[in-house]
């Protein structure tokens, strides 16, 4: 499937650049009628209208059909990462600079898998998180998951 999946990416990640969108993610699953094919779309900036989506869904459905990379019949969704989007890559926290995030850790920092604050900074492979009155630098690669919190 991961074959799969790297086929339809390189299919459809310059049409979604090309129209100003990022895939934030992209999955896919089968069921006994067949495949759903899930993308999650925003704008780099983030904020993606439901109108977008509807005009990815009918755009990427084309182009699929057209390069005939799923042979049976599929659904297709397309929507908005939303606000709990997953922080991934070092892309995804520079995009929510300033903003509280709760990061969930491989091993511990100071004696926490599971810190919340402010992202200070992103610098090299480091965030930087305010929490409290002191700012905690960690590691990209100590990061199991983090997203976005509403304060």
């Amino acid at each position: 499937m991961d074959k799969l999946l790297d086929k339809i990416k390189q299919a459809i990640e310059p049409y979604i650049s090309n129209m100003g969108y990022e895939m934030a993610d992209l999955s896919l699953s089968r069921t006994k009628n067949g495949w759903i094919l899930r993308f999650l779309v925003d704008r780099p900036a983030g904020g993606i209208s439901i109108q977008e989506c509807a005009v990815l869904n009918e755009g990427l459905g084309g182009l699929l059909d057209k390069e005939s990379i799923l042979e049976e019949g599929y659904s297709l969704e397309v929507s908005s990462p939303g606000i709990d989007r997953p922080l991934v890559t070092k892309k995804d926290f520079l995009r929510i600079y300033g903003r509280w995030i709760r990061v969930f850790l491989n091993e511990p920092i100071k004696g926490k898998v599971e810190m919340e604050g402010i992202l200070e900074a992103v610098k090299g492979d480091f965030l930087y998180l305010k929490s409290g009155k002191e700012i905690v630098e960690v590691s990209l690669d100590k990061v199991k998951k983090a997203k976005q919190v509403i304060r």
